[in-house]
């Protein structure tokens, strides 16, 4: 397994796409204040050894579409400490396949202690339609629109 600093790096919640026939990617939720990334040649079968990616994770969850045009857009939260704030929530693309990331929306821009978690993206045309844990009292929808 992945390890850092000699403690096993956990991984959950993976988000998933297919760049082209066969070649399957994952980004993952991790314990190691970063997201990291797998990748698979044959359809998911058999996954290579998870990486990090240079974006932060605080242990909470991510979710990412493809979009129609073939790039990525993903929700994350930006602290980099494991169980660090969600107070910041964030909407990236990535134009390369996910290999670097862009961010172009500061979808909440809290407080310490706010906390806007579990996201989910969908795309729709033009648009993508997003959901998050608002305060953990309320569920938020927004739909946005994308710049081509």
């Amino acid at each position: 397994g992945v390890r850092k600093n000699g403690k096993a790096v956990k991984m959950i919640q993976p988000t998933l796409w297919e760049s082209n026939n066969g070649n399957v990617h994952m980004l993952l939720r991790t314990s190691a204040g970063a997201i990291y990334r797998s990748d698979s040649k044959d359809y998911g079968k058999t996954w290579g050894k998870a990486y990090k990616t240079g974006l932060p994770n605080p242990n909470s969850g991510i979710d990412l579409v493809k979009l129609h045009d073939g790039k990525l857009a993903l929700l994350y939260n930006t602290d980099s400490k494991n169980w660090g704030s969600r107070a910041v929530l964030k909407l990236a693309i990535s134009e390369d396949d996910g290999n670097t990331w862009k961010d172009i929306l500061d979808v909440e821009n809290g407080v310490k202690g706010d906390e806007f978690s579990y996201p989910a993206i969908v795309s729709c045309g033009d648009e993508i339609t997003l959901t998050y844990t608002w305060k953990r009292s309320n569920i938020m929808f927004k739909r946005v629109k994308l710049n081509e």
